[in-house]
Order: structure tokens, then sequence, then C-alpha cells
């Protein structure tokens, strides 16, 4: 399936000069090949450090409602635990052009990564020191900013690399670590918070981070070298992808409902517990890495306009089984449903830009992506906390179910839809 690429920019991308950069990619290939064990063990670490971003939101996911209570609890207790949780939303909106923009004109792709690891593992984990919420704000912000750049890096890598069917197998699989990673460490932030100093404890899995950085020091093989284009191929710009971006905003702000209200509606029907709500979470990560495994097939057969109406429909379960549920069994199902529209919305969105995008531009593209994301996923807390303290946590996961129906609708039968072909 090929979509047309928009031509942009005035200038070719540059490589930092510590790189040493290899031939370009020819047009017609789909996969430059790897020399080797250690080109391998780098691709690994490519395809693997982009879970560090689910990280981002999953290590504090059983302690959200426990947080609040720390702070005081009510509405106020409740907006600095989930600002807390995507505060570094705020890094990634702010970080993802400008680390695309470097990526590009200043220290090329892979030291990109080098440098968002180390600067995501340092202030991850430092917040495991601090209370107060003005500085573990802080932390959290240029947290994302590291994350938007481990994001950017780690997709352009890929898109250097890959093309056609092969990117789009590659991007869920990139989606499997993604559910892996959560599958892992959304239990082990339930058990650490309870055995091991409260809710500071989970920041301790950021430390991770600091770990992969010196391996992908090692491993990580070199850029390559984007073929130079015309002065005539220069014209366009990134406004074609404008739809694209603004679409993801509300999609997002409904996708991140069980990340940051699953806790609330657990401890509301009497789950408090920080290691049995991470288990009834971990649903969600399961179903992700399956339909991060189907995505490839999927996306193939029924090409981008209708397995976007699938997802809608996914989260559309989602959130009327979450709404209408009366038991825990119930409640993980409908989180269930939430993980494995995930599994296909990321490399889905991801794909359309890259596809998008003309090859030289893909990093700012990307970084424009999670900027609107991320913008989505911060209105998510001061929008829907005050809906859902008015008519109540079951109620607005059925209102969003309700809303999501329409959307999915809408997609099948609307002649031209956003997302298309």
């Amino acid at each position: 399936m090929q979509m047309t690429a928009q031509q942009m920019g005035s200038r070719p991308v540059t490589i930092s000069e510590t790189e040493s950069p290899i031939p370009a990619l020819p047009q017609d290939h789909a996969v430059v090949p790897l020399k080797g064990l250690r080109d391998r063990i780098g691709l690994v670490v490519i395809l693997s450090s982009i879970s560090f971003n689910v990280l981002l939101v999953i290590a504090l996911m059983p302690v959200i409602s426990t947080i609040a209570a720390y702070y005081g609890g009510g509405t106020h207790g409740a907006l600095i635990a989930q600002l807390l949780e995507t505060m570094s939303g705020i890094g990634i909106m702010v970080g993802a052009p400008i680390t695309g923009w470097i990526a590009e004109r200043r220290i090329g792709r892979r030291n990109l990564l080098f440098a968002a690891l180390a600067l995501y593992g340092v202030a991850g984990s430092g917040c495991m020191f601090f209370d107060s919420p003005v500085i573990l704000l802080t932390l959290r912000l240029l947290q994302g900013f590291g994350s938007s750049g481990i994001a950017v890096s780690t997709y352009a890598l890929v898109s250097e690399r890959f093309s056609g069917p092969a990117r789009s197998r590659v991007v869920g699989y990139q989606g499997a670590f993604v559910s892996l990673m959560g599958i892992v460490s959304l239990p082990l932030a339930g058990h650490i918070a309870e055995g091991f100093g409260g809710w500071h404890a989970p920041f301790a899995l950021f430390l991770g981070a600091l770990i992969v950085l010196p391996i992908g020091i090692l491993t990580v093989p070199p850029s390559i070298v984007q073929p130079k284009r015309t002065a005539e191929t220069h014209g366009g710009s990134l406004a074609g992808l404008l739809p694209i971006f603004i679409l993801f905003m509300p999609v997002y702000l409904l996708a991140n409902m069980v990340n940051l209200h699953i806790s609330f509606v657990l401890a509301g029907d009497g789950v408090s517990r920080p290691s049995v709500q991470s288990y009834i979470m971990l649903a969600s990560s399961i179903l992700y890495m399956l339909g991060a495994f189907l995505y490839g097939r999927v996306v193939v057969r029924l090409g981008y306009r209708w397995t976007f109406c699938a997802i809608l429909s996914l989260m559309a379960a989602s959130g009327l089984t979450i709404g209408l549920s009366h038991s825990l069994t119930m409640t993980a199902v409908g989180v269930g449903f939430s993980g494995l529209s995930g599994g296909f919305l990321i490399p889905l969105l991801t794909n359309l830009v890259l596809n998008r995008a003309p090859p030289e531009a893909r990093s700012r593209a990307l970084g424009f992506m999670y900027t609107a994301t991320y913008i989505g996923n911060f209105l998510n807390p001061p929008i829907m906390t005050p809906l859902r303290q008015a008519i109540g946590n079951h109620q607005v996961f059925l209102a969003v179910g309700l809303l999501l129906v329409g959307a999915a609708v809408a997609q099948a039968v609307v002649k031209r839809p956003i997302v298309t072909d």
C-alpha cells in the first residue's frame, strides 16, 4: 500500500560528524541488511527503547489514587496525581518538535537517542527523592523531553532501514516491546510501591534507561544518509499532515481514559491496593501485545480506513464495558479492549505520518506527531476529571463509549474520512 508523500524542506538531512554515516538506501529497497551480531543487538535497542515511553505512564498507574490521597484527596489531590502522570506530556509536546529538528540539523538521530535515554533516566529516577510537587513536576517535564527524543529517534531510525509492508510490521514489533514492558512493569510497580517505600518507589524503574544507554552506544548502527533532493522537490511543507495531527488530539484524549481514570474506578469499587489494581490493568498490556503483533497483517488486509474504524470500535467497546460493568472481571475485559485498540492505534498513526512525510522531514513530522498526541493526553485530566466527579466513575466511561460509537460509524460511512488508504 503506497501513499503519496508530500515534499518539503530547503535543506537535506545532516548527520553529526561523529556518526560515520553509511551509504544512502536506494528507494526501491525495503530493508537495509544487518552486519553481524553487533548490528542485530543495536536494532533490538532501537526497537525496544520505545518501551520506555509507555513505562513513563505505566510506572505510576497503580499508585495514582495513592498519590492523590497523599496530597489530601479530593479534586486537589486527584489533579496533582494526574498532573504528575501527564506533566511528562508537556515535556513531550514542547520537546518533540525540538528534538526532531536537533536530529535532522545538529547531532543526528543516533546521538539523539543516546542523549534522550540519559535525560529520561536521570530525571525519572530523580523523582524518588522528592515530595515537593514543584520539583516532581519539573523532573517529569524534563523526563518527557527525554521521552520525546527517544520516540523521534527510534521511529526515525526504523524509517531509515525499512519501508512499505516491512516498516508496518517492524513498527508493530516495536509495539510488542511496548506491551512487554507493560506486562512486566505494571505488576512490578504495584508490588514495589507496597513493599519498598510507597508511591516513590516505582520511579526506580526509570533507571533501566541508564542500563540500556551504554549497550546502545556500543551497538546501534550509524545513521543512513537520505538521498539529496533537487531544488524542485523542496517546495512543499508539512501542512498536508495537519488534518492527521489535529485528529490525534481528541483520539488520544479518549484513548487515555483507562490510563488516567481506571485507578479511580477501581478505588471507587473498593479495590485500592496498588498490587491488585496492577493485575487488573495488566489486561491492557497483554491485549496491547496481541494488537501489536497482528497490526501488520490487519492493516494489509483492511487498509488504513477500516483498521481505524476497528480501532474506534474497540475503544467504544472498552468504554461501554467499563461503564456498564458490575464486576472486576468485566472491568478487566474493558481494560483489555483498550489495550487491544492501543496495539493497533500507535503503529497505524505512526505509519500514516512516516508514509506521508518526505524522508528528509520525517524526524520533524514525528516530533509534531508526538506534540499532537500529548496535547490530547494532557487535556484529558482538566476535561474528564471534573466530568467524572460530576456524573460518576462508570458513567463517564459509558458516555465516552457512546461518543466513540458515533465516531466509528462516521469513519465507516463518510465518503472521505481523514484516515483513508
